[in-house]
């Protein structure tokens, strides 16, 4: 498996690609929050993507089924680097649109440093 580290602003991601499998993803159409049940190896998550997460995703912001289906994996890619906010005891996690930007940020200095 191969790995790359990249820094930004004292804050260091080691990439790895895990490997995941998503069991369910769906939108709550009242709160326009989204919910990801996903499989990394051996480990069972539940994923909750705050609605600001999802409008921070991709320009334009659009809290829609369609852009949360669209981005499935990198909200999956977002946990699997660590990025996201575990609830103490339990196997939620929660991405909110500050992991969002903590993660672009390190996925696009990691471009840069390998002169992409």
């Amino acid at each position: 498996m191969a790995s790359s580290r990249s820094c930004n602003a004292g804050f260091c991601l080691e990439e790895m690609k895990v490997p995941h499998d998503v069991v369910t993803a769906s939108l709550n159409a009242r709160d326009k929050s989204g919910r990801i049940d996903v499989r990394f190896g051996a480990d069972m998550k539940t994923v909750v993507v705050s609605r600001r997460a999802l409008l921070s995703v991709a320009s334009p912001p659009r809290a829609t089924e369609v852009r949360f289906l669209q981005h499935v994996d990198a909200f999956c890619e977002i946990v699997a680097s660590g990025l996201g906010s575990k609830k103490s005891g339990s196997e939620v996690v929660l991405v909110t649109a500050n992991d969002v930007r903590r993660w672009r940020r390190a996925w696009q200095s990691s471009e840069v440093a390998a002169g992409i």
